[in-house]
């Protein structure tokens, strides 16, 4: 038996400063984008940090059956993964947790949703599923998780009646709803038709590329095929099922969570707002911003609200919902995500691009995989 490869330099650990100098620009960026989601929501009223005296009325039994309900849907988010993965391998359930549990803090706590490459080189590094892979069933989920949401809107939009305002983003949201629900129908449809017509996407993927460089053709075409490997549970009924029950019950879980909350908040949302609010909260998030996700998800909120409730209101009660949802699932986030982070003797320095993604992009052979 041959011995392992010599580790080469660019598989070495990357220095602290090397991080800082590859992160830095998109952290700058990032903290400016949230920023100014941050201000726009103070400009519309609705303070980031609410004053002391607003948080006289809560019911404060709401917010332990709040967190309950959101560890509920926290599960339920990273469990459903393994019908999407059990066609390449069959993964312990207790390793699906925490590798999704590492991957949701990884895209909470990264700028511009560059966590989103932990959960794929994590998945390499410890069960061999190929990076590429692992992007099908992240494209599956997102693809699933916007059309949900954005059905929500759709149907919120259309179902419940909304109070006349003269905020730009409020009259802009039924548009972009609409256009997010075609969108996402759309990419669904993608999915499926690139399952069904798979050969044949590689081919003309190799054939295209290849017009640049036969290399680069043939390096895309595998990268594309490996995809493909990541939503063969479509073809499934059986795992796309058990995917589909999952998600719904992480949404409607989800959904309860906010409306209980706002309840304690003395806001007056029926369980319909609580999905309308939902709805366009996901959609807003999906935009790249800071760490934390800080700005989109109170502005996401704030022009929610507006579609139902006067300003005078949110801007009391609705600030506090906001602040407290914000705080209690960042809490639940980081927590759920550091500890098996750590109890795998990884770093956060992992999750930024150092050595386990850069290895989980390679093969044994040192080819990307």
């Amino acid at each position: 038996m041959s011995s392992a490869p010599e580790p080469s330099p660019e598989d070495a650990p990357a220095p602290p400063r090397s991080l800082l100098r590859r992160i830095g620009p998109k952290l700058v960026l990032s903290l400016a984008l949230g920023g100014l989601f941050a201000w726009l929501a103070e400009r519309g009223g609705v303070p980031i940090l609410p004053s002391g005296e607003a948080f006289d009325a809560v019911a404060w039994w709401t917010i332990p059956a709040y967190t309950g309900c959101l560890l509920v849907t926290h599960t339920l988010r990273a469990t459903r993964w393994r019908f999407l993965v059990r066609p390449i391998k069959e993964v312990p359930l207790k390793e699906v947790i925490a590798l999704n549990w590492i991957g949701f803090f990884a895209i909470f706590a990264l700028p511009l949703r560059l966590g989103e490459m932990a959960r794929p080189a994590l998945t390499k590094l410890r069960h061999g599923i190929t990076v590429s892979a692992g992007f099908g069933t992240i494209a599956v989920e997102r693809v699933v998780d916007g059309l949900i949401t954005s059905l929500c809107v759709a149907w919120a939009l259309f179902a419940l009646p909304r109070l006349p305002s003269d905020d730009r983003m409020v009259q802009a949201l039924p548009f972009y709803g609409y256009l997010a629900l075609a969108v996402f129908g759309g990419a669904f449809i993608a999915l499926g038709l690139f399952l069904w017509q798979r050969s044949l996407a590689v081919r003309l993927t190799e054939w295209g590329f290849g017009l640049i460089s036969k290399k680069l053709g043939k390096l895309v075409a595998e990268k594309v095929d490996g995809v493909a490997d990541g939503i063969r549970s479509l073809s499934s009924v059986t795992l796309t099922g058990g995917f589909l029950i999952e998600s719904l019950l992480y949404w409607g879980t989800n959904a309860l969570g906010m409306w209980l909350l706002a309840y304690g908040c003395g806001l007056p949302l029926t369980f319909g707002h609580a999905i309308a609010v939902m709805g366009v909260l996901a959609i807003g998030i999906l935009l790249p911003t800071g760490p934390g996700l800080f700005g989109n998800f109170q502005l996401a909120i704030s022009v929610a609200l507006k579609m139902y409730f006067a300003e005078t209101l949110i801007g009391e009660a609705g600030a506090v919902y906001i602040f407290l949802m914000y705080v209690i699932q960042a809490a639940v986030i980081v927590l759920t995500g550091v500890v098996p982070l750590y109890a795998m003797h990884l770093k956060l320095g992992d999750l930024l691009g150092a050595e386990a993604i850069r290895q989980g992009l390679r093969g044994a052979d040192g080819e990307p995989a």
